[in-house]
């Protein structure tokens, strides 16, 4: 299937729920309180480049709904598009694209035809309780960190509570401490997703970084609850029935923030 309809999406959206409002959430989760998530395979990685070229050249400079691009390996690339307002984003991003596609000359189309095998679009909600930032985090911020380990977790049904319950302490126990130069941002799968998945999303300036010195902070911060830490981590492995894990990186010159 070479997309799924965004029609159908938008139709299917109505049901997506918005971010609790328990706790002041930092400025992050309201400006991301949903995200579109394009998970492009077989890709062309050059024609892929100049598809995006094209595209960032077009909306530099207008408000036109931002994106990121990032890119697993050279086959595997993905899209991440901020809906801050739920479904009235994602009618509005549609709009935005089928409005963009109009005035396709003959190369960009055929670009848009075979930069890509596939495209699946999935929606993830935002949940501010399981996640870790600094206060008043932003997406600007977090455009700033280009590199992202990813750990997905497909639960199963009678123990995605616990899961969840599980990471709310965790990430509560690490908030607490006051980890520096951490960036834990956890997803409820939505739309498009299989039931009961969770995305979980390590960001730092680099990989050298998360595995070095961002590594030994944790390390640090967590000793006096490392046992915790452990059995909190082992609960959330066994509720799952798959984990999947891979590595991102954004590419910023084929993204794009509205206003630049």
């Amino acid at each position: 299937m070479k997309l799924l309809r965004w029609s159908t999406l938008a139709a299917l959206a109505l049901s997506t729920p918005t971010v609790a409002s328990s706790q002041e959430v930092a400025p992050f989760f309201e400006q991301a309180r949903t995200v579109s998530y394009e998970t492009y395979t077989d890709v062309q990685p050059e024609m892929m480049e100049e598809y995006f070229e094209i595209l960032v050249a077009k909306y530099q400079g207008t408000d036109a709904p931002g994106w990121g691009l990032y890119r697993e390996n050279s086959k595997v690339w993905y899209r991440i598009t901020p809906l801050p307002n739920g479904l009235q984003s994602l009618v509005d991003v549609q709009a935005a694209r089928n409005q963009g596609s109009q005035d396709f000359n003959e190369r960009q189309a055929e670009l848009f035809a075979q930069s890509w095998g596939t495209r699946l679009v999935q929606l993830y909600n935002a949940a501010p309780a399981m996640s870790v930032v600094p206060d008043g985090f932003s997406v600007a911020d977090i455009q700033e960190l280009p590199y992202n380990r990813v750990t997905i977790y497909y639960l199963d049904w009678d123990k995605a509570g616990d899961f969840r319950a599980a990471l709310r302490e965790r990430s509560a126990l690490d908030r607490e401490a006051g980890i520096d130069d951490f960036v834990l941002t956890a997803w409820n799968g939505g739309m498009g997703t299989p039931n009961q998945v969770v995305m979980i999303r390590v960001s730092a300036e680099s990989a050298a970084a998360d595995q070095g010195a961002n590594r030994d902070a944790r390390q640090a911060a967590r000793a006096s609850y490392q046992e915790d830490f452990r059995r909190l981590s082992q609960a959330m492995n066994d509720a799952a029935y798959h984990i999947e894990r891979h590595d991102q990186g954004r590419i910023a010159r084929l993204s794009h923030s509205p206003g630049h």
